[in-house]
């Protein structure tokens, strides 16, 4: 079979400009973030001339961290899914692919889609999970002099976590596309990316380069506010909060954007690899035409 990487990629990024509406399903998540960073500042204003506040300020933060992560999870995943269903249906160029028609049909596949995400985040990817917790402990342990030591292990790590993003992925189009259940979905992604796995790396490791420069172009310009907040502490408290507000409002809009593109993007180069791979060349079904009615 004769896998074009630059085929995927050219068609991927011709097809997020075309549906932009799928950015919004990448978008989700990064917005739910933001509700929460602003959910996890607030209870500090209770601290204000009153410590014995602590207490409930600490419950406060245990819970918006908690319901957030969930809230989180669920969106994730259900934009992901939609988005998903989205890809295929342009691909066969069948079915609307309208932003609310997606986002109402992907909750017939949501439970599964669910479930993938729950096996693949609770074995491949809580594996790295505690990895990363670890290495982060034995950074702040060693004042970063671990940090070194474990570089080496970052960076052959690192494509290989974007094989989780590929197994998850391409459980979610098994759900869709072959209509099977979470473990066989998962069980089928897993043999896809097994033996195409140096097609996987190599394409994501693409996306992720071209992804890292594009950051330079959303997420930097929107940091800028954030280099007078040194100057606004010393002007004072008031002036320090009005500087940290508009530093929000230009950093998480941006980084909403940012992921929504780049997710849109990296989503669309997966799928489209992944039916290149499980269809038979004859017939897989590339779509030019319109399919938004």
């Amino acid at each position: 079979m004769n896998f074009d990487y630059g085929n995927i990629l050219t068609r991927a990024f011709k097809s997020t400009w075309k549906y932009k509406s799928f950015v919004l399903f990448m978008m989700f998540p990064m917005l739910i973030a933001s509700v929460i960073f602003l959910a996890f500042v607030a209870p500090l204003f209770l601290l204000e001339g009153n410590e014995d506040m602590m207490g409930l300020v600490i419950a406060l933060w245990v819970g918006v961290i908690t319901l957030g992560m969930i809230a989180s999870f669920l969106a994730s995943t259900a934009g992901l899914t939609s988005l998903t269903l989205g890809i295929l249906r342009a691909e066969r160029g069948t079915g609307s692919t309208t932003f609310m028609n997606l986002f109402r049909d992907g909750f017939q596949y949501f439970a599964r889609a669910l479930g993938v995400m729950l096996i693949v985040n609770l074995t491949i990817g809580l594996i790295f999970t505690v990895f990363f917790l670890c290495a982060a402990a034995l950074i702040a342990v060693t004042m970063g002099i671990a940090s070194f030591c474990l570089q080496p292990v970052m960076i052959l790590l690192t494509p290989l976590s974007f094989l989780v993003a590929a197994v998850a992925n391409g459980g979610i189009v098994s759900v869709i596309e072959e209509d099977l259940g979470a473990w066989e979905a998962v069980k089928r992604a897993l043999q896809i990316v097994r033996e195409h796995v140096w097609k996987f790396i190599i394409l994501t490791l693409i996306v992720y380069f071209g992804a890292s420069f594009l950051s330079s172009i959303f997420v930097v310009p929107a940091m800028i506010p954030a280099l007078f907040v040194p100057v606004a502490m010393e002007l004072g408290e008031q002036m320090f909060w009005v500087v940290m507000a508009l530093s929000a409002c230009f950093f998480f809009p941006a980084l909403a954007v940012y992921s929504g593109i780049v997710g849109a993007f990296t989503t669309f180069a997966i799928d489209i690899a992944y039916l290149q791979l499980t269809r038979p060349a004859e017939n897989e079904i590339i779509v030019t035409g319109d399919t938004t009615t």
